[in-house]
């Protein structure tokens, strides 16, 4: 399968290279949702109170948390708002919108069966307090999600907001277009069952066998029209480069890539602040990375670099906004970077993108 062959290292980082404790969630995860639930009017600092975090554990996109955050994060989002259906809302509104997302790129997979089976096997960088697997019967093409053992009625909310995301997912790819025979899920009803339809588009059966959603089969096996192989080859080859230096031994070189390519359009990325987030001194992160062949700030460049590639070849951002999502916080110091990375100003080099 295609998504394999472009995705086959994230099973290398899952086989070795990133440790991945039991019934955990990533601060990624529990982050974006935070983010998204202040843009509805919640409140940060209260979020994290009400599950025990703290804004320095969820810094780190590398880290994890216990997987019960996940399910108590999204009923205290609603419980905040005072809308039962707030996590529903934020798994239908919020997508990965940068290359900073490591799943943004499954988008330009081939067809709907790639893009959806490339996300169900990085379910475990984001969560593995249930499973989720996806394959064909028939006409139907079906994605059940597994417990894991977990009461259903426990972990209602993230299964939802897990179900209402990959409807979203599908929607992205074909729009009015998405044909879905059926969803169902294990759990009872939490709240009115119509706003269920209202916020994932689609009637829901509750108490079933299994959750699951069935999408026809000849519609996941249809080209896509986001499908675009040479820009998705190129974020390809990014990912693997850090993969290899795990097996090469350099561990610290491998995970600040990894911090700094999630972390650039967030905060003002530092050595100061990797080094925190890793629980050691600046000195020591600094003398390991030399040691290891990969200066920070040359590493920070080869970065910024990098992702700059990405967005001149998926061209359809302004200079202002690729500024701010590579991390510099003045568009002067964007064009220094970019002239001598290119050997030309901006303003010409993104010229001949646009026409082209």
């Amino acid at each position: 399968m295609e998504g394999v062959n472009h995705f086959g290292w994230i099973e290398k980082v899952l086989g070795g290279g990133i440790p991945i404790p039991p019934n955990t969630a990533s601060a990624n995860l529990i982050g974006r949702a935070i983010t998204a639930a202040v843009g509805l009017g919640a409140q940060r600092p209260a979020l994290l109170e009400a599950v025990g975090i703290s804004e320095a554990t969820i810094r780190n996109q590398l880290n994890r948390v216990p997987g019960v955050v996940l399910n108590q994060l999204l009923v205290a989002i609603e419980q905040q708002l005072g809308k039962p259906a707030a996590a529903l809302e934020i798994g239908r509104d919020s997508r990965p919108r940068c290359f900073s997302d490591i799943d943004f790129s499954t988008r330009l997979l081939p067809t709907l069966f790639d893009v959806i089976d490339a996300n169900v096997r990085m379910q475990e960088l984001r969560q593995n307090i249930y499973r989720a697997s996806f394959a064909e019967e028939g006409e139907i093409a079906s994605l059940r999600w597994n417990g894991l053992g977990n009461d259903p009625q426990d972990i209602a909310a993230a299964v939802e907001f897990s179900i209402v995301t990959y409807v979203r997912l599908a929607r992205e790819i074909w729009g009015d277009e998405l044909k879905i025979s059926g969803i169902a899920m294990q759990h009872l009803p939490r709240f009115d069952r119509r706003l269920y339809e209202q916020y994932i588009g689609y009637p829901v059966t509750f108490g079933s066998k299994d959750s699951v959603i069935h999408f026809w089969t000849d519609q996941c096996r249809t080209p896509t029209p986001q499908a675009n192989p040479e820009l998705l080859a190129t974020a390809t080859a990014c990912h693997w480069q850090p993969v290899q230096w795990f097996d090469d031994g350099k561990r610290m070189s491998a995970l600040t890539y990894f911090y700094l390519w999630t972390e650039l359009n967030k905060t003002p990325v530092t050595l100061d602040r990797v080094a925190r987030s890793f629980g050691m001194a600046e000195r020591t992160l600094r003398r390991r990375l030399v040691d290891e062949g990969n200066p920070f700030r040359t590493m920070l460049d080869n970065v910024r670099k990098q992702i700059c590639d990405l967005y001149k070849m998926e061209n359809k951002r302004s200079l202002a906004d690729v500024a701010e999502l590579l991390g510099y916080g003045e568009l002067s110091a964007f064009t220094r970077a970019y002239r001598r990375w290119y050997g030309e100003p901006p303003s010409k080099g993104w010229k001949i993108q646009a026409r082209g």
